[in-house]
């Protein structure tokens, strides 16, 4: 046997009885634990992909905008005596979705929607369900909506102030926001305040 190819290198030690080559061997349990310890961490990660999937789908991509529930927009802005801003959407609309990815998501634009108005996404189903609910379909017809996306901004009685059709950029969006927020229901407002 040549002793040059087999020899170790360096300060080598044999191995210790009850080790693998130097490496350490767990006893059963310790192996269990350790396979158990695995599954934990790996349904804790599969659990934050899905939720934070799941939360951003629910939020309509809604960025960084504290949005509320369209059907107690009215109330909420009565009670802070801030304008409505309805973000009328659709899942299948791809303007909709760079409003969500440009717009919603800068700090700017949610620190002017956050601390101006109460802000409420409507989304339309018409074309995944074949129908939406009866508020939703008379929101959409008291603002005349028929494009997506639709920004309506009206005051806690529910008159019109102002209305944007499509997304044209952050800084259109900025200015915008930022007219309407305090500027008066229309005089030529042909939608009724609500009953």
């Amino acid at each position: 046997m040549d002793r040059t190819k087999t020899a170790p290198l360096g300060n080598s030690v044999p191995p210790e009885p009850g080790t693998d080559g130097g490496k350490r061997v767990r006893s059963g349990s310790q192996a269990k634990l350790s396979s158990v310890f695995l599954w934990v961490l790996l349904a804790a990660a599969l659990f934050r992909l899905v939720t934070s999937v799941t939360s951003k789908k629910d939020a309509g991509a809604g960025g960084l905008v504290h949005w509320v529930s369209p059907t107690a927009a009215a109330a909420a802005a009565r009670a802070s005596n801030k304008p409505v801003l309805y973000d009328f959407t659709a899942e299948w609309c791809g303007p909709c979705h760079v409003l969500d990815s440009d717009g919603w998501t800068d700090s700017k634009v949610a620190a002017i929607v956050d601390a101006s108005y109460v802000p409420a996404r409507v989304v339309d189903r018409m074309r995944e369900e074949g129908t939406n609910p009866p508020w939703l379909d008379e929101l959409q017809r008291r603002y005349r909506v028929e494009a997506f996306p639709t920004l309506v901004v009206a005051a806690p009685d529910g008159r019109e102030i102002a209305i944007a059709q499509g997304y044209a950029g952050k800084q259109k969006l900025l200015a915008f926001l930022q007219s309407s927020a305090t500027a008066p229901p229309r005089t030529d407002n042909p939608a009724p305040a609500p009953r």
